[in-house]
């Protein structure tokens, strides 16, 4: 038998590997993100409903 302790090791490898994997694959989206909080109400409302009119004619 194995020791429960080397398998839960083995798995906070494993989550420890894909959290840093995920922050590497979504970290373009986050910088797009925090250059775009610059704008304005009105210009995050008009992107939104321009990308809704796009959506719908598809």
């Amino acid at each position: 038998m194995t020791n429960a302790s080397w398998i839960v090791l083995a798995w906070l490898v494993v989550a420890l590997a894909s959290a840093v994997k995920f922050w590497s694959i979504t970290g373009p989206y986050r910088r797009k993100t925090a250059l775009s909080s610059e704008t304005t109400v009105d210009q995050a409302r008009q992107r939104l409903e321009r990308r809704w009119r796009k959506d719908s004619k598809v």
